[in-house]
């Protein structure tokens, strides 16, 4: 495919590498979310309790119906998506290094700031920073060639 020949492929893979942690928490708050929906899908609707007063709306049942079951779409659709992304970059990120995960992880997953990751690495790796550096540079490659080859 032509498209991937103009792919800015070490840009790809850190965005891959920052959605990592929002993929992982879509799978796992997923099946809270749809039940919660389900259980609102199936309870009686009332009306909130204000002085306000309100207008009879002899189908707000079935809007509200409509509405989760749209919501429940959206839900799901993400849901497959982050399924998706965890089949074709956990086999990538397996093939890595220890080191060269927590290099990428340091770098790129965690919410920390980029600035101070050299740093933290450099006291708990006991390498210098040149070394960070040819490590982290080195692992984004073969993270890019892994994702989305040559």
């Amino acid at each position: 495919m032509i498209a991937w020949k103009y792919l800015n492929k070490p840009s790809a893979t850190v965005a891959a590498l920052q959605d990592y942690s929002t993929m992982r928490e879509i799978i796992n708050i997923t099946p809270q979310e749809t039940k919660a929906l389900y259980d609102r899908m199936t309870s009686v609707g009332g009306r909130p309790l204000t002085s306000i007063p309100t207008s009879w709306n002899p189908q707000a049942g079935e809007e509200r119906l409509i509405k989760s079951l749209d919501t429940l779409d959206v839900i799901q659709e993400r849901y497959r998506q982050a399924v998706e992304y965890m089949g074709w970059f956990e086999p990538a990120w397996a093939t890595l290094t220890d080191t060269e995960q927590v290099v990428l992880r340091e770098f790129y997953m965690n919410d920390s700031l980029r600035s101070g990751a050299a740093i933290r690495l450099q006291e708990r790796l006991n390498y210098g920073h040149s070394q960070i550096d040819r490590i982290r540079s080195k692992a984004l490659k073969r993270m890019s060639h892994l994702l989305f080859g040559k």
